[in-house]
């Protein structure tokens, strides 16, 4: 069963991910499937899906002309790329919601990353009804960290109930019939 299936289904990330272990599926090779049909960059980069946990998630990609800057190192917008994907595929296996969207990434480039495979890790920090923070890391073939993130993400809810609409202030009340 596909994951945009389960997802329908089951109405949150959180619940695909456990109904899709619950079956037996092959998590890592659904998501990473799921990811390279939404995305040609994903595809573009070549990552691979190493592991899916309940809150993180493994990530890896090789050093190749579709991700290198002049210099021969790694594009930092490939990182920051890697990063967002990482932590924000570990906060969808903990999402109550049906979709997220980063609100904010922060990354520390500590070391130019030229030798690889790369291992991209990303780890839910926290998550609460509507916001989880997760953290990042980078790392080359040498296990030497190269770049660190932290990052923000909004979790969409379906059907989400909202507020009703406040009067501007000054305007009179609706009269009464």
């Amino acid at each position: 069963m596909s994951f945009d299936r389960l997802l329908e289904q089951t109405g949150s990330f959180k619940g695909l991910f456990a109904a899709a272990r619950q079956a037996g599926a092959d998590v890592e090779a659904e998501v990473e499937k799921a990811m390279a049909r939404d995305s040609e960059l994903f595809r573009a980069v070549g990552y691979k899906v190493v592991k899916v946990g309940d809150g993180s998630v493994e990530l890896r990609f090789p050093f190749s002309g579709a991700v290198a800057r002049r210099g021969g190192i790694v594009h930092g917008g490939i990182v920051m790329y890697s990063l967002d994907n990482a932590c924000g595929i570990a906060v969808m296996t903990v999402n109550p919601g049906t979709d997220q969207l980063t609100m904010e990434l922060k990354v520390n480039f500590l070391e130019p990353l030229s030798k690889g495979p790369f291992d991209v890790l990303g780890r839910v920090v926290r998550a609460g009804g509507r916001v989880a923070t997760a953290e990042g890391e980078v790392r080359d073939a040498r296990g030497k960290v190269c770049a660190k993130s932290l990052g923000t993400w909004y979790m969409v809810r379906k059907n989400a109930q909202r507020p009703p609409a406040r009067r501007p202030r000054g305007t009179p009340a609706s009269p009464r019939p």
